[in-house]
């Protein structure tokens, strides 16, 4: 299964050698003293990785580097869409939930034309991909797809988090676009939308082996803490018309 990251991604993933975590089971029950879940053990000759920081990360030195993975973690999930979603790209919308000024936007897909918004956009390929932040809590508010020549948005609220220091195995994000609606109020007026189903996926088994695939020698774990889907409230002052 092929995966598609930034040179960035794969600096973190050499930058984390440096770090030890503990050896956890690939239970599906999570651990009674309170560590988080592994779906990839830690190799037991983790300790005798060179300490050679990698070329992306020869400017940070000494304790910088030590600071800077600790203060940063990288996902990896999988998503799947259908239907109406099953177009030239998808964009989520992430969210701080301590600092709710701070967002980054995911594009997965097709990218066309300049980007002009004013936070980062991360791009990926469909599938399984990587994603470095910043350790701490996110929300992903917003799903946008193309519709002709603008775009749809619709709300959303799934919640997930980047574990400092470690790559987190989040899940599977399968969502089926199943309707085409038009909206009424706001600005513009009528703008265009879509209903969707939404469900997070546990398939570690999957996950583990297309990692151990593609990153052999990696001699870390890799965590498992899977995104959790909440209910959209309902918003006022905006009708819809089915299509």
């Amino acid at each position: 299964m092929e995966f598609y990251s930034r040179m960035k991604i794969h600096a973190v993933l050499l930058a984390m050698i440096f770090a030890c975590s503990g050896c956890v089971s690939m239970s599906r029950t999570p651990p009674a003293d309170g560590k988080v879940e592994q779906i990839i053990p830690e190799k037991k000759d983790a300790d005798a990785v060179s300490e050679i920081a990698p070329p992306q990360l020869q400017n940070i030195k000494g304790e910088e580097l030590e600071e800077y993975i600790q203060k940063k973690g990288v996902i990896f999930a999988k998503t799947e869409f259908s239907g109406l979603l099953s177009t030239r790209y998808v964009k989520f919308l992430f969210t701080d939930k301590e600092d709710p000024e701070h967002k980054f936007q995911l594009h997965i897909g097709e990218i066309t034309g300049q980007q002009t918004v004013p936070w980062e956009v991360k791009a990926v390929r469909p599938g399984y991909f990587f994603v470095e932040l910043p350790a701490g809590r996110y929300t992903i508010t917003s799903v946008t797809i193309p519709v002709g020549s603008t775009t749809a948005s619709e709300d959303m609220n799934v919640d997930l988090e980047v574990l400092a220091d470690t790559i987190c195995y989040v899940g599977t994000l399968k969502m089926v676009g199943t309707k085409e609606r038009i909206k009424l109020g706001g600005v513009p007026v009528i703008k265009p939308g879509f209903e969707y189903t939404l469900d997070v996926i546990d398939e570690r088994e999957e996950g583990a082996a297309a990692f151990k695939q593609n990153y052999p020698t990696y001699p870390h774990g890799v965590s498992i803490k899977l995104m959790k889907v909440n209910a959209l409230s309902d918003k006022s002052g905006e009708d819809t018309l089915g299509g």
